[in-house]
């Protein structure tokens, strides 16, 4: 036999293995289709889940007040008490897992609802309610558990590149934020052992962009506590994020020119609490470019939602943040009254069209959506809404945020077209509620791609995600609208 002759045998019989291969791959995945949707997989019973009764303020026209507010943070510690694993420390949201599979996405469960239980504290360290005693506890074992290493809910050892360092500045406010009240009830041995956890994220690997920003937070909030940190590797992280900064309140999330809300719900909100946690470490950078910040973001907010644009969009509430924390900050140029109307109308338009649901924040735009869904988001990661909501509460009651009346957003009040010459839009308001993006460079209209059902199917019982690539989608469209999202959106309830 010929060389050749001996090579199409050989593929002749790969031929039929690989047939039966992909056969056997698409039954597997029906057999898991039907398995995913009949529910006869599941391990354990579906958790009780808060009633939707505190999000019926947000649906009607009516005044929302600071009770509104709080009572939505409760529904979402009702969710967060209906998911938690039993030590407390993780939690098990329902949804699509991300490709940091189960046990990083039960730990964002904990990490992203724990600042808003906190604040909550904080706000009323003495309350007796059995609400706050309940919050008080959620957080006491969370922190116990989770940083113990012979606890079965210990969130584990930080790596390179690891999910646990975007968590770890989460757990870091926490503590910052309980440093009066709850934190001073911990022992010394625990108090200990959640800093030692929290100083993991040095010396470690990241993403060059805005994660640069986790590591600097961790170690001066550790500083604060009066614990000893790593300076040099707070200052070296800060530095290098520090370059990507291209003047008007705007970063770059990296070395290369990418711009999206990440300023808003990521960048501006953790330059904030390295100013609360150290006001003489960067203060007057910080605090002028989250105002400039929160001056060009009013005009992306209206009545009809936002011009959204970009990755990670299920964190969609938390685009407020900066208008609402810029009222800490002594050059604040953004009235009380506007930051009010933008949290308020942000969350009624989401709510309205199904952002919320069964004590947690869907995966999607308005309602669920996988098309929209990063890799890196799990079924807890859209908890990162809850920004917004820990900025409004951060404010004491009696601060002219919630003692102000609401005034209109700037398209409520007249047209504009305004150019943000960092990064280079073009943002044109039609009052009462258009507001459009309109990008030069830009291109398309590029349709998103969905994930197939058999896929899906696979990903949500194998924990992994398999989505596709909507790059193009997110950022290379020429015009973004708030009337007709990219992404489509749900109907209002």
């Amino acid at each position: 036999m010929t060389k050749r002759e001996a090579r199409d045998t050989t593929m002749a019989g790969k031929k039929p293995r690989r047939i039966a291969l992909w056969a056997a791959i698409l039954f597997g995945a029906a057999i898991l289709s039907y398995l995913a949707l009949t529910g006869s997989t599941r391990s354990r019973p579906e958790p009780l889940v808060p009633t939707e009764q505190a999000l019926t303020p947000f649906l009607g026209d009516g005044p929302l007040a600071r009770q509104d507010f709080e009572n939505l943070a409760a529904y979402f510690q009702d969710g967060f008490e209906a998911y938690k694993d039993t030590e407390g420390a993780s939690a098990r949201y329902p949804g699509l897992s991300s490709n940091h599979r189960g046990r990083r996405d039960r730990i964002e469960g904990f990490a992203r609802v724990a600042p808003l239980l906190a604040v909550e504290a904080r706000a009323d360290p003495a309350s007796s309610s059995p609400e706050a005693r309940r919050a008080r506890q959620l957080l006491i074992d969370g922190l116990t558990h989770g940083s113990d290493p012979k606890s079965r809910g210990y969130w584990g050892a930080i790596e390179d590149n690891d999910q646990l360092i975007v968590e770890a500045s989460d757990v870091a406010l926490t503590a910052w934020l309980l440093r009066d009240s709850v934190w001073r009830e911990l022992t010394p041995a625990i108090r200990l052992q959640v800093v030692q956890w929290l100083l993991q994220v040095n010396n470690k690997k990241v993403p060059d962009n805005n994660w640069h920003l986790f590591v600097t937070y961790v170690n001066l909030a550790v500083r604060a506590l009066g614990y000893q940190d790593d300076e040099k590797e707070a200052l070296r992280h800060y530095s290098r994020f520090r370059d990507f900064y291209k003047g008007d309140g705007w970063f770059s999330d990296g070395p290369e020119p990418r711009f999206d809300y990440y300023n808003a719900w990521g960048i501006d909100y953790q330059l904030f609490w390295i100013d609360q946690a150290a006001p003489t470490f960067d203060h007057r950078f910080i605090a002028a470019a989250i105002d400039q910040s929160a001056q060009h973001l009013q005009f992306l907010i209206g009545p009809n939602g936002i011009p959204i644009l970009g990755r990670s969009v299920c964190y969609r509430m938390a685009v407020p943040a900066p208008l609402i924390l810029d009222q800490r900050l002594a050059q604040a140029t953004v009235r009380p009254g506007v930051a009010r109307r933008a949290l308020e109308a942000t969350w009624r338009y989401f709510l309205r069209r199904g952002g919320a649901a069964k004590g947690r924040i869907t995966q999607g735009y308005c309602a669920a959506d996988s098309r929209l869904l990063d890799n890196y988001s799990g079924p807890a990661s859209c908890l990162w809404s809850l920004r917004s909501l820990i900025a409004a509460l951060y404010l004491a009651p009696s601060d002219a945020f919630w003692q102000s009346p609401e005034e209109p957003l700037p398209v409520e009040r007249s047209n504009y077209t305004i150019k943000f010459q960092q990064p280079g839009w073009i943002v044109r308001g039609s009052s009462p509620d258009l507001i459009v993006i309109d990008r030069p460079s830009g291109g398309g209209p590029y349709p998103l791609k969905a994930e197939g059902p058999l896929l899906q199917a696979y990903d949500r019982l194998a924990k992994q995600a398999h989505r596709p690539e909507n790059e193009l989608a997110k950022y290379g469209g020429s015009e973004y609208r708030s009337d007709v999202p990219f992404c489509g959106c749900a109907t209002p309830h």
